[in-house]
């Protein structure tokens, strides 16, 4: 008996180092962007202008987007909508849904300015997910 045991306990440690590890943002992104719920982290404030590569991933315990807007507006300023949205004015890039511990990289042509980096899921931005980027 203790023989089919041990090979359950064997198999059960086979299949574990065989399951899929959580999705990383990958190592060559220019930004990483950590989606948290209601906050919003960027590895660097500053992108250079030209071809720019986001890793963005859902730390949280909830569905985010991810929204790229260019506009010469504070961060925290963006005006909102009706339903709890910021406007999307300047919308540049977006990533409508993005599932928990789910990672997409984005990669937009950008010149240089002011960029806003916000969760548009209804009240998110209002919470606190947006971050300020600026491109040079």
């Amino acid at each position: 008996m203790r023989l089919p045991l041990a090979l359950l306990l064997g198999l059960a440690v086979t299949i574990a180092a065989c399951a899929p590890a959580a999705d990383n943002i990958p190592a060559d992104v220019d930004v990483a962007v950590h989606m948290q719920d209601y906050r919003v982290l960027l590895s660097t404030a500053t992108a250079k202008a030209g071809t720019v590569r986001f890793g963005v991933k859902n730390e949280g315990n909830m569905e985010h987007s991810f929204e790229l807007i260019k506009t010469d507006l504070p961060f925290d300023q963006l005006p909102t909508t009706g339903d709890a949205k910021a406007k999307e004015d300047g919308l540049v890039k977006q990533v409508k849904s993005l599932p928990v511990g789910k990672v997409s990289v984005v990669t937009a042509d950008l010149a240089a300015g002011k960029y806003v980096i916000i969760c548009n899921i209804a009240g998110h931005y209002q919470l606190g997910m947006r971050a300020a980027l600026t491109v040079q």
